[in-house]
C-alpha cells in the first residue's frame, strides 16, 4: 500500500493512465519509488502552469529548496520523503531534479525554440531527466552505466515530444509554443494556427515531422547489461509510441479533442512492451 495520499496518486497515475501501466510493470519493491518520482514530476509541472506567475515562481522556488532538502536527508513533501526513506546509495543523484526544474522554468518563461536541437535539449530536461533518475533508482544498489543512462534520457525525450504533439492546442492557449520556429517558418505557420479549432494541412505536416523525431527517440535501445531494469520506462515509451500512431491515424486532429489511447489499447501495448523488455 502506498504511503502517498490518494489525491496525489490520482493526479499522478490514475487507474488506466499510461503511468498506471508503467507502475504496474515496475518491480514491486521499487514501485513506490517510481510513483514518488512521477508525483514530483507532476507537482513541478503543475507549479509551472499556475495561473499566477508569482505563485508559479514561488512554488518552483520551494521545489528547488525541497530538492536540496532531499539531498541532505531532510525532505518535507510526502513524495520526497518516500525517496528519502526508500532510496539507497549516493543521494547526490537527486540533483537530477534540478534539471526537471530547469525545464519547468522554461515553461514558465514561455520560451520558444529556434530549431529541433533546442527543442530536444528542452525535452531532455523536461522529460529525459526524470526517466534517467527512475533508471538510476531502479538499478540500485548498482550504479547506472552511461549507455543505460543515455537510453533512459532518450526515451524520456520521445515521451515529452509525444506529449507536445498531443497537447498542442491547449499548450498554445496557455502561451507555450513548443514547435521549433524554423519548422513553423518552413510551413508558413503562425501561433493562431496552433490555437485554431481545425488543424491546417500545413500544421499536420509540421506535426508529422515532430512525430518522426519522437518515434526515433522512442525506439528501444540495444540490449545491455542493465536494460532489463528499464521495463517501466520501456512500457511508458511504447504507450507514447502507440499514442503517436493513433494521433497520425486520426490525421493529427489535436484541435477538437485530447486524443488518447483506448481502454483496450493501453493494457495490450503495455503487456507487449513488458514482454519484450
Amino acid at each position: 500500500m502506498s504511503t502517498l495520499e490518494n489525491e496525489l496518486i490520482n493526479r499522478t497515475a490514475p487507474p488506466g493512465s499510461m503511468r498506471y501501466f508503467s507502475l504496474l510493470y515496475s518491480p514491486e519493491d521499487k514501485r513506490e519509488i517510481v510513483l514518488a518520482l512521477y508525483a514530483i514530476e507532476t507537482e513541478i509541472r503543475e507549479s509551472a502552469k499556475s495561473a499566477s506567475h508569482d505563485v508559479a515562481h514561488t512554488r518552483l522556488t520551494w521545489w528547488r529548496a525541497e530538492t536540496d532538502r532531499l539531498i541532505n536527508n531532510n525532505a518535507q513533501h510526502p513524495a520526497t520523503r518516500v525517496l528519502s526513506e526508500r532510496a539507497s546509495g549516493d543521494r547526490s543523484l537527486f540533483n537530477k531534479l534540478h534539471e526537471v526544474l530547469a525545464g519547468a522554468d522554461m515553461d514558465l518563461a514561455r520560451m520558444t525554440f529556434s530549431n529541433q536541437q533546442e527543442l530536444r535539449a528542452y525535452c531532455s530536461r523536461s522529460g529525459g531527466a526524470i526517466q534517467e533518475l527512475i533508471a538510476a533508482l531502479l538499478v540500485q544498489p548498482g550504479t547506472l552505466d552511461e549507455a543505460t543512462r543515455a537510453a533512459a534520457n532518450k526515451l524520456g525525450v520521445g515521451i515529452r515530444m509525444a506529449e507536445i504533439v498531443r497537447d498542442l492546442r491547449q499548450d498554445a492557449y496557455d502561451g507555450n509554443v513548443y514547435l521549433p520556429l524554423d519548422l513553423l517558418d518552413r510551413h508558413e505557420l503562425k501561433t493562431d494556427h496552433l490555437r485554431a479549432r481545425e488543424v491546417d494541412p500545413k500544421l499536420k505536416s509540421a506535426l508529422s515531422s515532430i512525430r518522426e523525431s519522437a518515434t526515433a527517440e522512442l525506439a528501444l535501445p540495444l540490449r545491455g547489461p542493465q536494460t532489463e531494469h528499464l521495463r517501466p520506462i520501456y512500457v511508458l515509451a511504447a504507450l507514447h509510441r502507440k499514442l503517436l500512431d493513433h494521433i497520425a491515424a486520426r490525421h493529427y486532429d489535436v484541435a477538437t479533442q485530447r486524443i488518447e489511447l483506448g481502454p483496450l489499447q493501453k493494457p495490450w501495448t503495455a503487456w507487449r512492451a513488458a514482454r519484450r523488455a
